[in-house]
Order: structure tokens, then C-alpha cells, then sequence
């Protein structure tokens, strides 16, 4: 809901409320050096209190002031914060991928990381895209961290259509990492999408990941708290509508 929101931020948050959703997770800063600095997180964290919802999981900017960040977050009361990616993704030859030897190097900075949240007491998670399922020497990028932090040191935001794209099964995803998933991204594939003009990323409902029979599943396996992601719709308010609907029938008929 970019372009809504930034056309009527408090108005866009109500309405998103009167839609039924509870929680609204924002970024705490620019998520990389080519992006414009968001609306400030305090002043959003306000918005969101009178529109009657809850602060939900907040996203770390890309400047490494982790202890402010971690800070930050917990005064505006959130209890989860997403490393959205690991850069090494995007500083290579080619975008998307990378060698294990520079990300075990980037672990270095997730340990940063995560002793910051643990100073703050806050949950810090790794947000999941389609690399991070392709092996680096015999292990993904989610194995490593996996093995290389305990639980509740780092933990997992799942996003279930990047997760489909590279081939995954989504419910076997969240199954094996079990109580580590704190936190999930719920968009659609529209796997009938390979050209660019078209969006392969949909609301849930309007793809091929039957998300009737996928949230029961979920639910089952799962306390994470979901959030509906849809890259650039064409009309945000009409995708989370959309969303919002599936997903309230799709848990109601179990």
C-alpha cells in the first residue's frame, strides 16, 4: 500500500484496520543506499496506535548503528525486528547471488546484530527471498544461519511466495524450522507471469498457492504472525481487501 500510504498515511492505516488487520510492520530507516529515507518510525508508530493497530515486526535500515536501532524499536514498541537481506546478495557480479566465504563473512555482521537485539530484548529475524534457498557449497544461506546461531539468537521471517518461486514447499519450510519462525510474508505466485510487464506477485487469492488449503496447514505447524506482502499492485487497498478475505475464509472453514 506504498502509494496509498503516501497519499493518506493515518487514512490508509484505518482502512487497513476496518479490513481486519491487527498488526503494521514499517522499515526504521532506508533499506539500502539507493532508497529515499521512510517517514519517520515514531511519528508511524503513532499513526498506527490511533488507527488501532499494533506495532508488528520493524525492519532494520542499512546503516550498522544496530544498538540504536535495536533501541529504537523497543521504545516504539515492537518485539520482532527483520534484517531484510544480506547485501552480498546485491555487491557481486551478478545480482541475487553470492559465494558462501562472503556470506559467512556478512554472518559476522548478523552477530552484530543479534547482540544488539539481545541487549534490547527484542527478536531479531532473517527475512527469506528466493537465495536464500539455493545451496552455497551444499548449504543454503537459511541452513547456515540456522546452524550458526541458536534459537532465539536469530530466527526466521518466511516469506512464503519467494519461498514457492525457488521451488520450495512452504509448509515443509516452516515445519523444519519449527518454533524459529517468528514471523511470515503471505503473497500469491502467478506462475502464468514471465514477461516483465506482467506482476508475478499477487495478493493471496489471486495465484496458484491455494491459499484456502495452505493457511489451515499453517496455522497447525505455526504461531508466527503473517503479514500480506504485494510487490507494487496496482491497487493496494484492493489487494489487501482481497487478502484479507481469503485468508479470514480460509481459517474459518477449519
Amino acid at each position: 500500500m506504498a502509494r496509498e500510504l503516501g497519499l493518506n498515511y493515518a487514512g490508509t492505516l484505518r482502512r487497513a484496520r476496518e479490513l481486519g488487520y491487527t498488526h503494521f510492520g514499517f522499515p526504521l530507516g532506508a533499506q539500502s543506499p539507493r532508497h529515499d529515507a521512510p517517514r519517520d518510525p515514531v511519528e508511524v508508530a503513532e499513526l498506527c496506535r490511533h488507527a488501532g493497530l499494533a506495532v508488528g515486526t520493524v525492519r532494520l535500515a542499512y546503516a550498522p548503528d544496530y544498538g540504536r536501532q535495536m533501541q529504537l524499536a523497543r521504545s516504539l514498541g515492537a518485539r520482532i525486528v527483520a534484517q531484510s537481506a544480506a547485501d552480498v546478495f546485491f555487491t557481486g557480479p551478478t545480482p541475487g547471488e553470492t559465494t558462501r566465504a562472503a556470506f559467512e563473512d556478512w554472518m559476522l555482521r548478523l552477530e552484530s546484530m543479534a547482540q544488539a537485539a539481545r541487549d534490547e530484548g527484542v527478536r531479531l529475524v532473517y527475512h527469506s527471498h528466493d537465495w536464500d534457498h539455493v545451496p552455497l557449497d551444499g548449504k543454503t544461506p537459511l541452513e547456515l544461519i540456522a546452524e550458526d546461531f541458536a534459537p532465539g539468537e536469530v530466527d526466521f521471517e518466511i516469506d512464503i511466495g519467494w519461498a514457492a518461486v525457488a521451488g520450495v514447499d512452504p509448509l515443509a519450510l516452516v515445519r523444519d524450522l519449527g518454533p524459529r519462525v517468528l514471523s511470515l510474508h503471505l503473497k500469491d505466485v502467478d506462475r502464468s507471469c514471465l514477461a516483465n510487464h506482467c506482476r508475478r506477485f499477487v495478493a493471496p487469492g489471486e495465484g496458484d498457492l491455494s491459499y484456502s488449503e495452505l493457511m489451515p496447514q499453517i496455522r497447525e505447524l505455526s504461531h508466527a504472525i503473517g503479514y500480506v506482502e504485494v510487490d507494487d499492485p496496482v491497487d493496494g487497498l484492493r489487494s489487501a481487501a482481497r487478502a484479507a478475505q481469503t485468508l479470514r475464509s480460509s481459517l474459518a472453514t477449519r
